[in-house]
């Protein structure tokens, strides 16, 4: 059973028992990730959770509150992985490229809600996307830009457009979970086990370092 189904079945407490918050923030994820924000009722995600309507505006106020609180609960672990590779000085740079694509991948496919959530956001000028590059993009662009700053200045890679690198990962690594309905068409496992997933992690990450690695095409005279 999935988490987000956990949170649908839990029930209401029983009298002076507490609320699995966790459980709630998650199933508020796969809520905004299926309708987006705007299609999201707090009224009706209280009725699937199982919870009253009263509990979730009590305990987070507004809905874009609990929005952010749902995405916090759960980019703040992946954060914290990121930033760990990319400040641990022990690790070559190119170990912490494969490694941190390994980490988002896995992450996004036991997340596969956030890249349907950003499908939603990343078109919109909104505050929840500020919050988005301001919590998460932006404090791992430093540390991330340095160790591939340090790899092209040593020829061990060519240069990337660092939002080049980021939609490959995130989006291109991720696609396969938040798409689910189109990948159980191509023929992947459904739903993927841990080897599923890790395979297909290793193969996202030593694609994209390969390419980076290799040396650029030749252009034909003329092209651009």
């Amino acid at each position: 059973m999935t988490e987000a189904a956990s949170a649908r079945r839990m029930g209401r407490p029983p009298t002076g028992q507490e609320v699995d918050h966790s459980l709630l923030l998650r199933g508020a994820l796969a809520a905004f990730a299926e309708n987006g924000y705007d299609g999201t009722s707090v009224r009706e995600l209280s009725r699937q959770l199982g919870v009253s309507h009263a509990l979730l505006t009590a305990r987070y106020g507004s809905k874009e509150e609990l929005w952010f609180a749902a995405m916090e609960h759960v980019l703040s672990r992946t954060k914290s992985s990121w930033l760990r590779l990319a400040e641990d000085p022990g690790l070559d740079d190119l170990d912490v490229l494969r490694q941190g694509i390994i980490h988002q991948v896995m992450f996004s496919s036991a997340h596969p809600e956030l890249v349907r959530i950003m499908n939603h956001e990343g078109a919109i000028d909104s505050p929840r996307m500020h919050y988005i590059f301001e919590y998460v993009i932006g404090p791992l662009r430093l540390p991330l830009e340095r160790r591939l700053n340090r790899l092209i200045a040593g020829g061990r890679i060519r240069p990337v457009p660092y939002a080049t690198l980021h939609y490959l990962v995130v989006q291109g690594g991720g696609a396969l979970y938040a798409s689910s309905v189109e990948s159980a068409l191509l023929g992947a496992p459904q739903p993927p086990g841990e080897d599923d997933v890790r395979r297909h992690a290793e193969s996202v990450a030593d694609i994209i370092v390969a390419g980076l690695s290799a040396a650029p095409t030749v252009k034909a005279a003329g092209e651009r």
